[in-house]
């Protein structure tokens, strides 16, 4: 799961970092550094944040579309970003 996925899930469920980090059971700086790519985003903890948005009504199956969406997304950017360069 990659860190604009977990905004923009945070945003569909109008989750803060707080009410997450909360409901994970992990301090609000955690998610604010996942977010931000500081950290790696742990197996455990992912499976937490997947359990939170699950109860959210989000399923699995959506997070997997909307991811394969996001990272279509950075393909194009790659892609565009390489026909510049070359």
């Amino acid at each position: 799961m990659n860190t604009e996925l977990i905004r923009h899930l945070r945003s569909i469920t109008n989750l803060s970092q707080a009410d997450l980090a909360k409901r994970v059971g992990v301090h609000q700086t955690l998610i604010s550094k996942i977010e931000a790519g500081v950290i790696e985003l742990q197996p455990h903890t992912e499976q937490k944040i997947l359990s939170v948005f699950g109860t959210e009504g989000i399923s699995g199956q959506d997070i997997a579309l909307l991811h394969s969406v996001f990272e279509s997304r950075k393909m194009k950017t790659v892609k565009k970003d390489w026909s510049v360069v070359r």
